[in-house]
């Protein structure tokens, strides 16, 4: 009898789109954020909690340290103030 093989690969930053739940876990515990925008260079994050802007190889560093998840969530975690006003990035 064969086996069969599975191939497993890891989620990138080219997952996460606008509506995305993700976990942030940060340096003194974690939170659940909304992608509310990505563009050719940045994702950004927003949450009650926390919100950032990352590139997408900060986004692919984060996943491969385990500090960032894809959550199943169908639910929005912005404030209810809404989004933030990030500063731009160059």
């Amino acid at each position: 009898m064969v086996r069969p093989r599975w191939r497993y690969t890891r989620t990138t930053a080219d997952a996460l789109h606008p509506g995305t739940t993700v976990r942030y876990h940060y340096r003194t515990g974690d939170s659940l954020a909304t992608v509310v925008e990505r563009t050719e260079r940045f994702v950004t994050v927003v949450g009650e909690e926390c919100d950032g802007r990352f590139t997408h190889d900060q986004i692919d560093r984060l996943i491969e340290d385990d500090r960032l998840e894809v959550v199943l969530d169908d639910e929005s975690h912005v404030p209810d103030d809404g989004v933030p006003e990030l500063e731009p990035s160059e």
